[in-house]
């Protein structure tokens, strides 16, 4: 249950939330204030004690909906609230996939690479679920900067998206789903095999390549593999073509441990 605040203290907050935009810190009630900041955490604490921002972790805060008398609260943008909370990094994996119109279903989870070493990897906030995947700095590139609710949000682009998701095929449950993304994005006006094959570079995981050239191949994509020699990217060792279940067999061109059904795809292939 919210308590009154007056009318001199309802002005300075209405300001805040017009400067915050969503997302509540000592330094915009600062700023928009012109107080100390140590004003500013007193002031929070006191909204905050008082029902008006909800504290959702040290130093970040959000508006109360005037209306709810409940004291719940909602995130108007997930996306928003994601850059705010675990930057720096980019909206990625499903959520990029949705975005540049790789699938069809409906994602109510939004999936964020973050350079943060984060302890919990699906938090809920308010009514925003969130899948977190940490990253090294390195891997911050490929990104297209869009516009939501007047902030400036980081995506992987198209074919950053498609690598993210062949480094860790995990991140949307394995390479079966993978497959079939890749065919949407193989369809796009995106697709750009020397784009990928750039970006996987700069990666520094040689495994992407290896899943990259057995999966052009099963889908009848061999002549790229032969244009761009893709076999001379791979390293030596064996990796697993897809860690979400087992690989049992070798497809020892590409020095990989894969699972049956992709054996038998890919000797079906040849």
């Amino acid at each position: 249950m919210k308590q009154g605040i007056g009318t001199e203290y309802r002005k300075k907050l209405a300001n805040v939330i017009a400067s915050a935009k969503g997302i509540i810190t000592p330094t915009i009630v600062s700023n928009t204030l012109h107080i100390s900041s140590q004003e500013a955490g007193r002031i929070l604490s006191r909204w905050n004690k008082q029902g008006w921002v909800k504290r959702l972790k040290y130093g970040v805060y959000i508006p109360v909906a005037v209306e709810d008398i409940e004291g719940d609260y909602s995130i108007e943008d997930p996306w928003t609230l994601a850059v705010r909370l675990f930057s720096p990094g980019y909206i990625g994996g499903f959520s990029a996939i949705k975005y540049w119109d790789f699938s069809e279903q409906i994602f109510e989870t939004t999936t964020f690479f973050t350079t943060k070493k984060i302890r919990d990897h699906t938090p809920t906030i308010g009514n925003s679920r969130f899948q977190l995947k940490t990253i090294s700095d390195y891997k911050v590139f490929g990104t297209k900067s869009v516009w939501r609710e007047n902030n400036k949000i980081l995506v992987s682009d198209a074919s950053k998206t498609i690598v993210d998701i062949l480094d860790d095929p995990k991140i949307v449950g394995g390479m079966r789903i993978v497959k079939d993304i890749f065919l949407e994005y193989r369809k796009s006006n995106y697709f750009d095999i020397e784009l990928l094959i750039a970006y996987t570079k700069k990666m520094h995981n040689k495994t992407i390549f290896k899943r990259l050239g057995i999966l052009l191949e099963v889908l009848n994509l061999s002549d790229l593999v032969d244009k761009y020699d893709l076999t001379r990217e791979i390293s030596k060792g064996y990796s697993l073509f897809d860690p979400t279940v087992e690989n049992s067999l070798i497809v020892t061109k590409w020095n990989l441990r894969v699972p049956e059904v992709w054996k038998k795809e890919s000797d079906r292939k040849k």
